[in-house]
């Protein structure tokens, strides 16, 4: 099956958005981890950015860049929102207050706890009705989330994808060792739009294909250290504009395989 990818949105350290990236993955320019610029709650209101926990700003920020660049209205775009563990910086705050007597959650933290409530965000930031879903597949949550975009792109309207993790509170850290920052978006369309863009061949096929890494080792520890990161094999094959097989692993038993090849505007 095919589709095209007409966007990129990026967002990690010393990528600071998806032309840095790029230039990175393109071997232009060395990569320095440096600090991350505070991602912007585009769109949104006063009183809903300071509501919005950073999980959301994060999504939000490289969700438009990606629109940004396929030039699409929001508002005819469905949505995929993907992360491995969700915001784990809520969840820790509201264990902890129900833990301690007497028990007062924060009705913010608790309208932010659930897993969707970055898809609620986009809609009010983009003022979008349109169809959104929200899910999570441990670390192959890019790949879920992707898949996700691309069936639903198939048989519908352009799908923009949004894969996204942050390292958890202290607490938490020995049982979910997500330790950098990173959150992608894709864009993903069933037609070939004006702009230069990338054709994928996909499909999913059983364990039987070696992983997608990345050959410098800076790269391939960052590629490690997040779930939105295991993005990077894709991202680089789009940068460096040729065509390449990239393998994704998928669940238990599966791989997502993306033949990519460059098209010219």
């Amino acid at each position: 099956m095919k589709a095209f990818i007409a966007g990129i949105g990026l967002l990690g350290p010393g990528l600071a958005n998806a032309d840095e990236g790029f230039a990175v993955l393109r071997g232009e320019r060395a990569y320095q981890p440096t600090a991350l610029r505070v991602p912007e709650a585009r769109g949104l209101a006063a009183n809903e950015a300071r509501r919005c926990p950073m999980l959301a700003r994060y999504a939000l920020d490289v969700g438009y860049q990606a629109l940004n660049a396929a030039g699409w209205a929001a508002a005819e775009v469905a949505t995929v929102f993907s992360s491995g563990s969700g915001d784990l910086d809520i969840l820790d705050k509201n264990c902890r207050a129900l833990a301690r007597p007497p028990i007062a959650l924060s009705p913010t933290l608790f309208h932010n706890s659930v897993h969707n409530a970055v898809a609620g965000y986009w809609g009010i930031a983009m003022q979008s009705r349109a169809a959104t879903t929200s899910l999570s597949a441990y670390d192959d949550s890019f790949a879920a989330g992707l898949l996700e975009a691309l069936m639903i792109s198939g048989d519908g309207p352009p799908c923009l994808m949004v894969a996204y993790d942050l390292p958890p509170p202290p607490a938490l850290a020995p049982v979910r060792p997500v330790t950098v920052p990173f959150a992608v978006a894709v864009a993903v369309a069933r037609e070939r739009p004006l702009s230069p863009c990338v054709l994928v061949e996909w499909g999913w096929r059983p364990c039987d294909l070696k992983e997608s890494e990345l050959s410098a080792p800076d790269l391939e520890a960052l590629r490690r250290a997040n779930p939105a990161a295991r993005s990077l094999p894709l991202l680089q094959a789009i940068a460096q504009g040729a065509s390449t097989r990239v393998v994704l692993p998928y669940l238990v038993d599966g791989q997502l395989v993306l033949d990519v090849s460059p098209i010219a505007g």
